[in-house]
């Protein structure tokens, strides 16, 4: 959750900002917005944080920041999530590691009430693949597939069949088929490689989607269909996308964030993909705040419902809505990311933009003042080492993962031929090709489009050296 067209006339009001911010230049890659602040990891593999600072930012230090700042000098990260008050992030080499506030054990460092300001490694495994911060819970699945917990659990949100709080990731049953996961305030969400979805936690107002309002220690199914591809936990309700882009919402909707014109709880996923014409809308994105909604149409246009006292619905008001409203005039949206009443989206240009609540500095737009429009995020330059002084440390740079159509290498120094097999997770090889890393030419794609969904593994060999990447297709 807190793990997602701007008029002709704003453009002209922030032009000369648009021009400091370097607009098109390629700069970031994957985003996540938490309750107060932000977190980022630029395209060269750093990673950077924005807003409130009591310890959640990884500085070493406390303070609010009103703009991007470098997270130490590391430029092998590949995912990053913003929870209530602490941080998750993984690097390239499958590490885990966590920072901020550490009550109930958040941080899985074998601690309860713990604070660090400093990123910290979680044990020694180098084998994790996917995290989502919560509301002072973490979830993370393995590259086996099997799904691990930890933190607070006073309403069941870490799937162990118990209440009791886990400093330390304690693995949640004993499946290896799990696929994508997202934690909300006090539920969770998961798919499996089956595109089962599975819900369990808090249940008062009807996110789990299962019928009723039951709270449950454990994962229980979601709906008898198998074809779900994404999923979204917010602050108490939940959003899906099935295999046909329909978009599913259930949950709290005091606010209107399920988007189906009512104010009306639901504990069934309703399909709201379908105008009042009757046309069916197929979305390809989406992210659950704290109390309101974002969505990506595949058209690449970005939407917005639900609560919007702090302008983070970037509608240019802030009266709340319970219908997915178009924001702006845009059609180039990659990546959303909805937080506590802020919210941030990135085009395909990797162009970051933000909106909503201000107050510290969550925007990261160099001030403090709220924004009901997008405002852009500027683009600092990088310190500390070059990916080249770390090429033994960050070699190949693999996203999107999960992947949908195209899967991106990238390597920034030159090493010349790689060859590279694609494996199914029975170890069939169903791809394989070579290409050449030059100066000039340091990425290369994978089509994945007419891959079946589930778990693939890619081997990389470049002379003597292979390296295997677990890559998710959805």
């Amino acid at each position: 959750m807190i793990t997602k067209s701007i008029s002709r006339l704003l453009f002209i009001l922030i032009f000369p900002f648009l021009a400091f911010s370097q607009p098109g230049t390629t700069c970031w890659r994957h985003i996540s917005a938490g309750y107060n602040f932000s977190l980022a990891i630029k395209t060269d593999g750093t990673l950077w944080g924005w807003g409130l600072n009591s310890n959640q930012l990884g500085l070493g230090f406390s303070g609010n920041q009103n703009a991007p700042i470098q997270i130490g000098t590391a430029n092998d990260w590949v995912a990053v999530s913003a929870g209530y008050n602490h941080s998750l992030a993984l690097k390239n080499n499958g590490t885990l590691w966590t920072w901020g506030d550490g009550q109930f054990g958040a941080l899985g460092n074998a601690t309860f009430n713990s604070a660090t300001w400093n990123v910290t490694q979680v044990g020694t495994a180098n084998d994790w693949s996917q995290i989502s911060a919560g509301k002072l819970f973490s979830l993370a699945i393995k590259t086996n597939g099997t799904l691990w917990s930890w933190g607070r659990n006073n309403t069941g949100q870490l799937g162990i069949s118990s209440l009791v709080d886990q400093n330390i990731p304690t693995q949640i049953g004993t499946a290896t088929d799990w696929m994508l996961i997202d934690a909300g305030d006090e539920h969770s969400l998961a798919i499996k490689t089956n595109n089962s979805m599975w819900a369990w936690g808090n249940n008062v107002s009807g996110q789990l989607g299962d019928g009723s309002n039951t709270t449950s220690q454990v994962p229980i199914q979601i709906t008898t269909t198998f074809n779900w591809m994404e999923i979204s936990a917010g602050g108490g309700h939940s959003m899906a996308l099935d295999v046909n882009n329909i978009l599913w919402t259930w949950g709290n909707n005091v606010n209107g964030q399920l988007g189906d014109a009512s104010n009306a709880n639901s504990n069934l996923p309703i399909n709201i993909s379908f105008s009042s014409a009757g046309t069916v809308s197929a979305y390809i994105k989406i992210s659950a705040g704290e109390g309101h909604s974002l969505a990506i149409l595949n058209d690449n246009t970005l939407w917005s419902s639900g609560l919007n006292t702090s302008g983070q619905l970037g509608l240019g008001t802030n009266t709340n809505t319970n219908v997915l409203t178009i924001v702006g005039l845009l059609n180039t949206w990659d990546k959303i990311s909805a937080g506590n009443q802020h919210s941030l989206a990135m085009e395909t240009t990797s162009n970051l933009w933000s909106t909503g609540r201000n107050m510290e500095g969550q925007l990261g737009v160099g001030n403090n003042t709220a924004s009901n429009n997008l405002v852009l995020v500027s683009c600092p330059p990088t310190s500390g080492a070059s990916l080249e002084e770390n090429a033994d440390l960050y070699d190949y740079l693999i996203y999107p993962n999960p992947v949908e159509k195209l899967l991106n290498i990238n390597l920034h120094i030159s090493v010349g031929e790689i060859n590279y097999q694609l494996t199914d997770a029975q170890g069939k090889i169903v791809q394989s090709g070579s290409n050449v890393f030059s100066n000039e030419n340091k990425t290369m794609q994978i089509d994945f489009s007419s891959h079946e969904k589930g778990i693939y593994f890619l081997n990389i060999e470049n002379g003597n050296r292979v390296e295997t990447k677990k890559v998710i297709k959805l």
